[in-house]
């Protein structure tokens, strides 16, 4: 009995099997590629086997693979923005796809400020690119793949400290001489996003004329950048894998002169002064065949201590997916970045002071229907960082950040000649030289290998909880939503330092070959201490609207209503708020003619009672020409046109980190601050044209002509307010004087971009795109005095660029005494000339040369023109790009440490002026060696140079394996891939010493990088 049991159950087995084989057996295996109409691959497509619940969604480059049951099955291909199409199977195995834009279901398609707009119906200039660009960019600050990227928008690399860069970015150039920082929002909510990982991002946005702002009122007049994170979607979970290993190199190192050209030059300079030279033959050749290390040290300071290349990894795991009810993405990336100092293991305490910087990003982003009106979604994301590196500056706070501590390390490098001193006794203690008087804090081995470490933990947590509820039972199109978000940021600075003694090498008196070793300074070898530095700072903010969408007949209707509260604490000062109502409301005919009114009724603490809040409005309207019959009729090779223009106002309240000026403070029995009471925000008001166009299939073009004027610019009073005996007198040199709402500066410019993009069959396909972007500013008025007559110009800012350089005009240099006497008389200026120092000219024709003949110089350092061009070419798994970006219209002062001989010598120094030179008739591109006089480093156009510059930003090379390969492993997709950072830049600098992105010569330097990838997709 037993046995038939067991019989009947595995026969019942058998056939079940069976039943579930037969249609498992039967199923076919479809891939492709999803692109769109400019051949460009789309992520995200919802893959679906219609009348079933299988399904799946391109990944990166716009991939799927899919089982269906039989050659009967109909796929089903959507995605936001573009037009749904179902495709029978039949016999195709492979089914590329290109989806159409439409005009029926662009509700999601462009981000705007507190929402989303049909792509056909936005009036406003928005320039918006994926996140493609920036995977493509092997860099640790996402910020630094936006250069050129999207016209408009100013991107600077600073510096380039690893886990710290500093950017600067700037919104159709500067309007302003108060905070210039475009608003940055991350998923609609204020937010730093340069620490994101490049593969949780899904689009960014750049919000540039009034109609786009106007909503973020007293914070929208510096433009606004949008970033939106990726999200899930219905169907089967798609995990994808990236790994990166690059390899960073300096784009620019100073030059210093050896040991034994600095000693040349060193002579040089004595003896052009009618001074004894220093070194004397023997020592000149010790230094030139370096074989006395230990009297005659050859160094190179700048070689010995930073790295020519050092390494960054990268890994990211994301995995997206979810049903009818959920969906979900989720993503861990991991960086690891060194940083260029080199360093060494101090066993006597053992730490390590190595400058580098561990990442891990996170991202969960939800979205969950609960019912078919009311939807919710859940975005938990952010990072924790660890930073290692040494102190440099024992017992200092004012050097336990990265900008000052490495600007004094740089500093060192820059200013110690390579003959100075080695850098240990054969006892392992630090040595140095009697010219540095015993100075800890400025010799390079001490600073980076002795001085101890500071290691510093960040951590972020950002979350956000939003639900919509629709209210059509009110009435059709009506919803309600509410946003709330929580930022909760720590960072916990741990500081191990110490002092050490310092040595100097002399000759033994005993025995002329031999050396001793003396100490030097009055500081010690100390133990290490130990401290403790803390900040905390979170953020709070919430959103409330109600959202109208409708369409009657051939008529648009949408519109908004939304009250906003930000608040922002940092460790126990009063918070930072924000709050505010904003409106919007739209019109569309027959997807012709449009329509938009916007305003933003918002204010903040930083006013006084009775002016904290203000009104911003804008009012913008569009025509698609393309619709109108005449135009289909009479000009069909033009697809699509619109023209848009826009009028508002928006506000800016950065005052560069002063708060509550409208208080007069009091320290003791005197004012410290006079108040205004009147104190408001700036105003700026942006008028802008713009044209959109596609045509012969192909081509595209985008236009924007805009102007500002901004006024009430918080300005100081200095001309405003009289001085001296009936004046303020000392009260005005204090600076206590409030701030006025005075200033007016206007900008004005256009931008431009054109692309071309083709698909020549399923597998190639072309895409092209350049932008250009300028913009002038000019002062209106700052509250300047006008100077004396005899000033050649009376005017510094009012009628220039902000930012405008000044200095004097030279005509070459004094090649003789007689030259000299001949000339006008530069003594006002300073040192009395010599032969070989700069002339200078007369411009108010006084007969003299003095301050009163500074002129305009070039070009403010902020560049008036930017650019770019984008390349990418795709054929049968094999994919380019390149990238190369620019600016135009930007001088730069060449000075300081990388540049003049106040320390220390560097290559170019060796053509600078001399009797001998003069002589010979060589190359002299350089004044007369005079570390001691200022004669010839005044500003004037020879330091003035252009500081344009282009460069390959990103190029990259890639390889997607055959599907075949790929599902040998299991995976739908492999690409292997090679890209590179700032390969090469042309620029007109005299030397390059530096990255044309710097404006200070002892900034962290900006990197270059190569690296390689692998992208795995299940």
């Amino acid at each position: 009995m037993n046995k038939i049991r067991m019989f009947k159950s595995l026969l019942l087995t058998v056939l079940c099997g069976l039943t579930f084989c037969f249609p498992l057996c039967a199923q076919v295996v479809v891939t492709g590629t999803v692109t769109s109409e400019d051949s460009s691959p789309i992520s995200g497509v919802s893959v679906q086997v219609v009348g079933t619940t299988g399904g799946t969604t391109t990944s990166d480059n716009g991939m799927y693979t899919i089982s269906v049951p039989d050659a009967n099955a109909v796929l089903a291909f959507s995605f936001v923005g573009y037009s749904s199409q179902e495709i029978t199977v039949g016999t195709q195995r492979v089914i590329n796809v290109t989806l159409l834009g439409s005009a029926t279901e662009l509700e999601e398609a462009v981000i705007v400020g507190y929402g989303t707009q049909k792509k056909a119906s936005v009036v406003a200039a928005i320039s918006t690119m994926d996140a493609a660009g920036l995977r493509q960019t092997p860099a640790s600050n996402i910020g630094i793949a936006l250069a050129g990227r999207l016209p408009g928008l100013t991107a600077i690399q600073r510096s380039g400290v690893p886990g710290g860069e500093m950017m600067e970015f700037y919104i159709r150039g500067r309007s302003t001489v108060n905070g210039q920082q475009p608003l940055i929002l991350v998923d609609g909510v204020p937010r730093d996003f340069t620490a994101l990982d490049p593969r949780e991002v899904a689009t960014i946005s750049v919000l540039k004329d009034a109609s786009a702002t106007a909503v973020y009122g007293v914070r929208g007049a510096n433009g606004v950048i949008l970033i939106t994170t990726r999200r899930g979607h219905s169907g089967k979970p798609i995990i994808d894998l990236t790994a990166e290993q690059t390899w960073q190199a300096p784009t620019r190192m100073p030059q210093m002169a050896d040991a034994y050209d600095y000693s040349l030059l060193r002579n040089q300079v004595e003896e052009q002064n009618g001074r004894q030279s220093i070194y004397d033959d023997v020592a000149l050749e010790h230094y030139r065949l370096g074989d006395s290390p230990d009297l005659y040290p050859v160094r190179d300071y700048v070689g010995d201590f930073m790295k020519e290349g050092f390494p960054m990894r990268r890994l990211n795991v994301n995995v997206s997916g979810g049903n009818d009810r959920m969906r979900y993405f989720t993503t861990v990336g991991y960086l690891f970045q060194e940083g260029i100092f080199k360093t060494e293991k101090f066993d006597e305490y053992d730490y390590d002071p190595t400058s580098k910087a561990n990442r891990v990003n996170f991202r969960s982003n939800f979205d969950i229907d609960i019912n078919k009106s009311l939807s919710m979604f859940l975005n938990v994301s952010g990072y924790m960082q660890k930073k290692n590196d040494p102190v440099v500056v024992p017992n200092n706070g004012a050097y336990l950040d990265d900008v000052n501590a490495y600007s004094v390390v740089i500093g060192s490098l820059l200013q110690t000649p390579s003959n100075y001193h080695n850098d240990l006794t054969p006892d392992g203690e630090v040595l140095s030289t009697p010219l540095k008087g015993g100075n800890i804090n400025n010799v390079p081995y001490g600073m980076l290998n002795r001085s101890g470490f500071r290691n510093t933990l960040t951590n972020q947590v950002t979350a956000s909880l939003g639900a919509e509820q629709k209210l059509d039972f009110i009435t059709d199109g009506l919803s309600a939503k509410v946003v709330v978000s929580y930022d909760a940021t720590s960072i916990n600075q741990q500081v191990r330092q110490r002092t050490y003694q310092l040595y100097e090498a002399r000759p033994d008196p005993d025995d002329p070959a031999g050396v001793i070793y003396q100490p030097t300074g009055t500081n010690t070898n100390s133990s290490l201490s130990d401290s403790q530095n803390q900040s905390q700072w979170n953020m709070t903010n919430i959103d409330a609207s109600f959202n109208y969408s409708r369409t009657f007949g051939a008529h648009d209707v949408t519109g908004l209503l939304l009250f906003n509260r930000y608040q922002r604490v940092i460790n126990i000062e009063l918070p930072y708020n924000y709050v505010g109502y904003v409106g919007r409301a739209t019109y569309g005919y027959d997807n012709r003619y449009l329509a938009e009114v916007n305003f933003g009724y918002n204010g903040s603490e930083q006013f006084a009672p009775g002016h904290k809040m203000g009104f911003f409005p804008s009012v913008s309207a569009g025509w698609v020409a393309s619709e109108e019959d005449f135009i289909k009729d009479g000009l069909p090779w033009l697809s699509y046109a619109k023209l848009r223009a826009s009028y508002g106002q928006v506000g800016n309240d950065n005052m560069n980190g002063a708060r509550f000026a409208f208080l007069t403070l009091w320290n003791g029995s005197y004012e410290s601050q006079i108040g205004n009471n009147e104190l408001a925000w700036e105003k700026a008001n942006k008028s802008n044209i713009g044209l959109e166009m596609r045509f012969f299939d192909n081509f595209s073009l985008e236009a924007d002509v805009f102007y500002e004027k901004r006024d009430n610019i918080l300005i100081s009073a200095t001309g405003l307010v009289p001085t001296g005996m009936f004046g303020t007198g000392g009260v005005f040199v204090s600076g206590i004087l409030p701030r006025v709402n005075a200033g007016k500066i206007e900008n004005r410019g256009f931008e431009l971009v054109g692309g071309y993009q083709k698909s020549f069959n399923a597998d190639t396909r072309l895409d092209v795109r350049v932008n250009g972007a300028f913009n002038r500013n000019k002062v209106l008025y700052l509250s300047e005095v006008t100077l004396p007559d005899e000033y050649a110009y009376n005017l510094r800012s009012t009628g220039y660029p902000l930012g405008q350089q000044w200095g004097y005009k030279t005509a070459g240099f004094f090649n003789s005494q007689a030259e000299i006497d001949n000339w006008y008389d530069q003594s006002p200026v300073g040192a009395n000339p010599k032969v070989g120092d700069l002339k200078y000219m007369d411009i108010n024709g006084d007969g003299v040369v003095s301050e009163f003949d500074m002129a305009p110089i070039g070009a403010p350092e902020m560049p008036e023109w930017t650019f770019g061009a984008a390349f990418s070419f795709q054929t049968k798994g094999f994919d380019i790009s390149m990238m190369w970006q620019g600016v135009a219209n930007r001088s730069y002062f060449l000075a300081g440490q990388r540049i003049w001989e106040t320390y220390n010598f560097n290559e170019w120094h060796k053509e600078a002026w001399s009797q001998e030179r003069y002589d010979a008739g060589l190359p002299i591109t350089y004044p007369r060696l005079d570390p001691g006089s200022n004669a010839s480093k005044l500003p004037s156009d020879f330091w003035y140079r252009d500081g344009s510059y282009i460069r390959l930003k990103n190029a990259e090379v890639g390889y997607t394996l055959p599907e075949g390969l790929s599902k040998r492993i299991g995976a739908t997709s492999v690409r292997l891939y090679a890209n590179g950072l700032n390969l090469l830049t042309f620029d007109r600098y005299p030397v390059k010493y530096q990255d044309p992105e710097q404006n200070n010569e002892l900034m962290y330097p900006v990197f270059k990088a190569y690296n390689f990838g692998l992208n795995v997709t299940f």
